[in-house]
């Protein structure tokens, strides 16, 4: 991480305050590194961190009027970094849970399974249909089909922020309608997890 004495930082952070892209990108350049290795070690996944990385300045930039210039931004960068790598971790069973319903198909089940997979399923698909149709298109093709937010901003012509929106909705829905029966969906694709 390139350093930066903390009077230049203020101004950068004044400039950011008023909007300036500049500014932004000056911030970007400073920070962007080094959080990229903290979120990679965190997560495991290059292709996650560089997604937190994404909303993590998504989240400056549209909250930049309220930064406190007089606290440390890294501290605020890394906390920031910290608590989206937490909701990350925590949702990724259901992702996980989800990925497993798509690929199901690839893998062989013996018949005993059958009534769990299709449980699993039938609650899957009802938490899918909880969201909304631009939800639902835009949450699948990014975590089920691994789509970027840049293809599928070029496939469904919006914008950048518009997909991290539906995203991050999507995820806020589905935790609340999974959490009640998390257990039960554990349970029952517990023998195709621990097949893996």
């Amino acid at each position: 991480m390139k350093s930066i004495p903390i009077t230049a930082e203020k101004e950068l952070l004044i400039g950011l305050k008023c909007g300036d892209k500049i500014a932004f990108k000056q911030l970007y350049e400073i920070y962007s590194g080094r959080l990229a290795s903290k979120l990679i070690y965190l997560l495991k996944s290059e292709e996650l961190a560089q997604d937190i990385l994404q909303d993590v300045f998504l989240k400056i930039w549209i909250n930049r009027e309220m930064i406190d210039i007089e606290l440390s931004f890294g501290a605020f960068l890394y906390k920031i970094a910290t608590n989206l790598s937490r909701n990350v971790i925590r949702k990724n069973v259901y992702d996980q849970l989800m990925r497993l319903e798509v690929e199901k198909e690839e893998f062989y089940h013996p018949m005993e399974d059958n009534d769990e997979a299709d449980q699993a399923k039938a609650i899957l698909e009802q938490a899918m249909d909880q969201l909304t149709d631009r939800q639902r298109e835009v949450y699948t093709l990014h975590k089920l089909e691994g789509l970027s937010y840049q293809e599928i901003s070029e496939k469904l012509n919006i914008s950048l922020s518009a997909i991290n929106h539906h995203i991050q909705k999507a995820n806020k829905q589905l935790k609340v309608i999974l959490k009640s029966r998390s257990f039960e969906l554990f349970i029952l694709l517990l023998p195709s997890i621990l097949k893996k």
